[in-house]
């Protein structure tokens, strides 16, 4: 080894990312972020990546250099907290024979012995939905959720908030304790040369991506849906919705609005088709972190109109699109009516804004480089 070798092994930070899943493996937003991240973090050669993952199988390029640990999945069919208590243990093994300066838990997944890595663990926790739930069930179900995640996040050294109204959260679970609250934003991958926005007249293209579940506001979408309809939009507004889930069969059976469009579960390729052949995303989800689809469709130029829940203010203001009170079939209405009788010029500078905010704020390489920064509070270089 040269001395030049020595200085960067010795400089180079040693992260490793504990997950429940990778996507495409797995599904779900934090399972694409783990993915992400590491590719992301393993473009640097001052970072060396390691995740530790349910999948049994190699699911990273070899070209990237990540390291990959295999630990026992999850048992679906058990008690699910129980579960991640026993996987967190299998992290917890995995991990003392991994070397680390950095340890990045993706949600519960370095829980059981937490206090062995409390001053090299960074705890991302996403979008916090056990603190949105709106009906006295789902906030009854969500509380051991609550209590494990603020037994967690006060062991930790750095808790990741993405932002909004989730900051002020993780404020009040960490106060008294050594943790410190950080932000950082979740990210977007851009595309190679910027998507232009050329709408082709009528009808007003809208488009939903997302499961087809109660939190996600379909039944908002609906009523507005079907309110044009009855005012005799049809053929100036049409909604397309892309996703699946446990709703999809009875809103199939309950018979859809003439200007609604299913299109069921698609791949990226058709999905990034979509976004570029929409006038606008819409989204009123009850509750969210920092969606995923909201910022890829920014990344293509899109108006979004979306629900300020979670971290959503981070991304969507008047500039941009609307962000509107969550649950507000009214409030969705008129901004699309709105919006359907905005010229283009006004909807194009929309779609620039949705661009250049993404790009300026959410961009891979520069979250990456807030992450490493992050890295560096933990270990210094020499």
């Amino acid at each position: 080894m040269t001395g030049s070798d020595a200085v960067s092994e010795s400089s180079a930070i040693r992260v490793v990312i504990c997950t429940d899943g990778v996507f495409p493996d797995a599904m779900g937003g934090m399972q694409r972020h783990s993915r992400l991240l590491a590719q992301h973090l393993a473009e640097h050669d001052d970072v060396h990546v390691t995740v530790l993952h349910p999948h049994g199988k190699q699911v990273f390029d070899g070209a990237l250099g990540i390291a990959e640990v295999f630990i026992r999945p999850i048992d679906t069919g058990k008690f699910y907290l129980r579960e991640l208590w026993r996987y967190s243990e299998r992290i917890s093994n995995a991990l003392d024979r991994t070397p680390h300066d950095v340890v990045l838990s993706q949600g519960f997944c370095v829980w059981k012995n937490m206090h062995r890595y409390r001053d090299q663990l960074i705890l991302h926790p996403h979008g916090l939905e056990m603190f949105q739930g709106i009906s006295l069930k789902e906030r009854a179900l969500g509380w051991p959720f609550r209590a494990v995640l603020r037994y967690m996040a006060r062991r930790s050294r750095f808790v990741i908030s993405l932002g909004g109204r989730l900051t002020p959260v993780l404020q009040g679970l960490t106060a008294g304790s050594s943790a410190s609250v950080v932000t950082v934003p979740n990210a977007v991958e851009m595309p190679a040369v910027k998507v232009p926005y050329e709408p082709v007249g009528k009808p007003l293209r809208l488009l939903f991506v997302g499961r087809f579940a109660f939190n996600k506001g379909l039944d908002v979408l609906m009523r507005v849906a079907k309110r044009s309809e009855e005012e005799g939009r049809v053929n100036d507004i049409r909604f397309e919705l892309a996703g699946d889930g446990p709703l999809l069969a009875s809103y199939k059976a309950m018979g859809l609005p003439k200007n609604v469009t299913l299109l069921g579960r698609v791949d990226d390729d058709r999905l990034f088709q979509l976004y570029t052949e929409c006038d606008a995303l819409v989204l009123p989800t009850r509750f969210e972190g920092m969606p995923t689809v909201v910022l890829e469709a920014m990344a293509r130029s899109r108006p979004i109109f979306v629900s300020d829940v979670g971290a959503t203010a981070e991304l969507v203001d008047g500039h941009n699109g609307a962000l509107l009170p969550k649950g507000d079939a009214e409030a969705l209405y008129r901004a699309i009516i709105a919006f359907d009788a905005a010229p283009l010029e006004q909807r194009r500078a929309m779609a620039d804004a949705s661009y250049r905010r993404a790009a300026q704020r959410f961009d891979w390489s520069a979250v990456t480089l807030d992450l490493i920064r992050l890295f560096r509070k933990i270990k210094p270089a020499p």
